[in-house]
């Protein structure tokens, strides 16, 4: 199959030596409950993750861009340099890393090297969205791929892995305006591909993941950006929902922290309304730069 020479001496598992092999599934499965997401950017925090008892950890696809390249979360970091910063924070400690594929980094046969890179690199699984990425010419709002495509790349991720032990999940979220019925067509859509499980972006409202729950029982990972919600652990079992993200408070925390610690290096005083992470980030990724060319050469005004 296309790709998997590449890794097919790692195609041994346990069970090649006798030992029985453990599928990502199962692994989720049999968790308690459901398991907090630790969001890591680099070894020293994936370490810090296990020893304050996370079994998950989440490498984010706007936290990578942001430590590898200082640079807003615009598609510009490529696949190696993700693997790159995977292999060493996965490597480094225990912590079973999930990882923001993104949209596979391009097509079908993009997304199956996407995929055998990070399990060469030692991740536990990706999520593969349907976000038409990255933004094309005149794109004003978010748009997705059709679920045909979508389901195509699914199946070739699927079919690019060594193992089960690598788990697939199948990304996506509610569209502004949408009906929630379109949703839980295209996730029972992605569902049937064989997925390990479906993750949601940004649902935090009881009805709709209830809506979507009833369209597959596919275990589920929810990123909920630190969002108020009355979801509550009834729900999350309910509705199968066994990995959950908030956010990404430590890479936030550690840049407001190392401009504070810069600050009295260099003998100033820092006000409170400095310490604020979406102005220090928007300044020090050069946002505003970054928004005009965007206007001037993407042709997007909003």
């Amino acid at each position: 199959m296309l790709f998997r020479a590449i890794h097919r001496d790692r195609s041994l598992t346990n069970s090649a030596v006798g030992f029985p092999m453990t599928t990502f599934l199962d692994s989720i499965n049999d968790a308690k409950g459901y398991e907090v997401l630790a969001s890591v950017h680099c070894p020293i925090a994936a370490r810090m993750a296990v020893d304050l008892g996370f079994n998950y950890g989440m490498v984010g696809g706007s936290v990578a861009s942001l430590s590898m390249l200082g640079t807003p979360d615009l598609m510009l970091l490529t696949s190696t340099e993700l693997c790159d910063l995977v292999k060493r924070t996965s490597q480094s400690s225990s912590l079973n890393i999930i990882v923001d594929g993104d949209a596979g980094y391009g097509n079908a046969l993009n997304t199956m090297r996407t995929v055998v890179e990070l399990e060469m690199a030692g991740a536990k699984a990706v999520t593969l969205e349907d976000t038409k990425l990255p933004i094309s010419y005149g794109q004003m709002k978010t748009q997705l791929i059709s679920p045909k495509e979508q389901v195509d790349k699914l199946a070739a991720a699927l079919d690019a892995r060594s193992s089960e032990s690598f788990g697939i999940l199948a990304r996506t979220q509610v569209v502004a305006g949408e009906e929630i019925g379109a949703v839980a067509e295209r996730v029972h859509q992605y569902a049937e591909t064989g997925v390990d499980g479906i993750c949601l972006a940004g649902v935090t409202d009881q009805d709709q993941l209830e809506a979507i729950s009833d369209a597959s029982n596919k275990p589920k990972m929810l990123i909920t950006y630190g969002k108020p919600n009355t979801l509550t652990d009834e729900i999350y079992e309910r509705c199968n929902v066994k990995l959950l993200l908030s956010g990404h408070t430590p890479f936030e925390a550690s840049i407001v922290a190392t401009y504070q610690a810069l600050s009295m290096l260099a003998g100033g005083t820092v006000s409170p309304d400095e310490l604020n992470y979406k102005a220090l980030i928007g300044k020090y990724t050069e946002q505003e730069g970054f928004d005009s060319a965007i206007k001037k050469y993407l042709n997007i005004s909003e």
